[in-house]
């Protein structure tokens, strides 16, 4: 196989925890033999904190740190240009300009700290004292007798004209794992048991766009019983596994939502008459006077909402769902809209059935959960009948013509992404997913169908009656190589020699 290059974060010891993690080398060294796929960079939904998808090429340039001459140039870092020759996920197959040698060809995260664009060197070391190129020692052979004359054709053959990553990744990369939110900050957090109950809980780790957050005893309402810590992952000091959440999730809101939106919140009595005070001044239109620890509505922006189509949603419409609270995630469930929230584009959504009210969720319009009537049957998916649903089949007509009730019209859901962006997901591709169920998990996994948006997805190793599907714009989907990049632990497969 190609050499592996481990991925490079300068000024971050190396993380202990790490060990263990999966690499995907086995998966690339099959790639390399003509055997696998992984779904591109481009596919996705923003799944970092900046956006750096003018990476997604193949025969893309870049210069890199070359290490062969670490131990002769003390103080001098050496760099070297060099060509993507295949690009999967984060990571890509490529070599180094002016080396012939197939043995020269190596894996690399194009996000790694040792990446720069073409001319970064000559930019802000325009001596050349500290930085140098200098092609690897693999292509000495072919530059032993002049190695000016060998860089500057190697320059003028391969690198002039050729498409280079843009002068603004450096700032990107700086960007990637500066954090918008701090630790200790607060907020509010749908309790996943009850839906119906927002508690308060803070920020107590992150990760790129990827929060841990916890219910604080500093901020409950009486004590946490050994109980709640051995079953509620949500609690400080749960036994459960820690609790962690995309920044976009449904699960969390700003200080304040529960009041603006008459929800009932679990707090104590000085947050309850803050978070009061701060939806009196949203309500009136005012800046609210925030803690300095308060998580804002603004800090939580959603899509904008057209309310020329809003003005068409009514209580009682149907739509089908992902049920974001289920403990599996395999099929659509019949749903209805409850009502609408003041807060600007939400509604509340309950799961047909005898415990509508109990099992019903606040949802943002454009939350990836959400699909017209018909979606399962036309994608080949299966559609739950709700619980106390009397006859044997479903059939939405007749539902609908039972209950007095409308469709949710077709233009409040999500645009359609288009065909050209859906061609990039494929059975078989490869990719990193979060478990939905155990959310502290990010495994390696691949796609085994394919649903219109909805794409079904086999954790790697592990028994179909495990599959999760997800909508191509979660934010629970990784390209690979997320993990290595964000130093986040991604789980083996569970079948050796999977």
């Amino acid at each position: 196989m190609s050499n592996f290059i481990k991925v490079v974060r300068k000024g971050r010891a190396p993380n202990e925890e790490q060990k263990g993690s999966y690499t995907w080398r086995d998966k690339l060294v099959a790639f390399e033999k003509g055997k696998g796929k992984f779904v591109s960079v481009d596919a996705f939904c923003q799944n970092l904190l900046v956006d750096c998808n003018d990476l997604a090429r193949d025969d893309i340039c870049f210069e890199m740190v070359v290490h062969d001459y670490d131990e002769q140039c003390e103080g001098v870092e050496a760099r070297w240009f060099v060509r993507v020759d295949k690009l999967c996920g984060y990571r890509a197959l490529a070599h180094f300009v002016g080396c012939t040698d197939k043995k020269s060809k190596f894996w690399v995260n194009v996000l790694s700290d040792e990446v720069f664009h073409i001319a970064n060197a000559n930019m802000i070391d325009e001596n050349m004292e500290r930085l140098a190129y200098a092609p690897p020692t693999t292509a000495i052979p072919d530059y032993t007798e002049n190695v000016k004359q060998y860089i500057d054709k190697c320059i003028e053959n391969e690198i002039v004209g050729t498409q280079s990553i843009s002068r603004d990744y450096q700032n990107s990369r700086e960007n990637l794992h500066k954090p918008r939110f701090r630790i200790g900050q607060r907020l509010e957090l749908l309790h996943y048991t009850n839906s119906t109950l927002i508690r308060v809980a803070r920020v107590v780790e992150t990760c790129g766009r990827r929060l841990m957050v916890r219910v604080m005893q500093a901020d409950y309402p009486g004590d946490i019983d050994d109980e709640a810590l051995e079953e509620d992952r949500q609690f400080e000091n749960s036994k459960p596994a820690p609790y962690w959440i995309d920044e976009g999730s449904f699960l969390i809101f700003p200080v304040g939502f529960a009041a603006v939106n008459e929800y009932e919140l679990q707090a104590k009595r000085d947050y309850k008459e803050h978070s009061r005070r701060v939806a009196e001044a949203i309500l009136k239109g005012e800046e609210p006077d925030y803690h300095p620890d308060d998580i804002k509505f603004s800090d939580l922006k959603k899509d904008p909402v057209n309310m020329e189509h809003w003005d068409k949603l009514k209580k009682g419409q149907k739509l089908e769902v992902i049920d974001p609270l289920a403990q599996e995630f395999k099929l659509l469930k019949v749903a209805t809209i409850l009502k609408f929230l003041p807060t600007p584009g939400y509604i509340v959504v309950g799961i047909d059935g005898e415990n509508m009210i109990e099992e019903s969720v606040p949802l943002h319009i454009s939350a990836p959960f959400m699909y017209p009537v018909g979606y399962a049957k036309e994608y080949n998916m299966q559609l739950e009948m709700p619980d106390n649903y009397k006859k044997k089949k479903f059939n939405w007509d007749t539902y609908l013509e039972e209950e007095k009730a409308e469709k949710m019209p077709i233009e409040l859901f999500r645009p359609f992404p288009s065909e050209e962006r859906l061609a990039k997901f494929k059975v078989g591709m490869h990719l990193e997913a979060a478990d939905m169920c155990e959310n502290h998990y990010i495994c390696p996994a691949t796609i085994t169908s394919i649903h219109g948006r909805i794409i079904n997805v086999n954790f790697d190793g592990w028994e179909s009656d495990f599959d999760e599907v997800y909508d191509v714009d979660s934010h629970d989907i990784f390209p690979i190589g997320w993990c290595e990049l964000h130093n986040y632990f991604l789980q083996t497969p569970k079948r050796d020699n999977y």
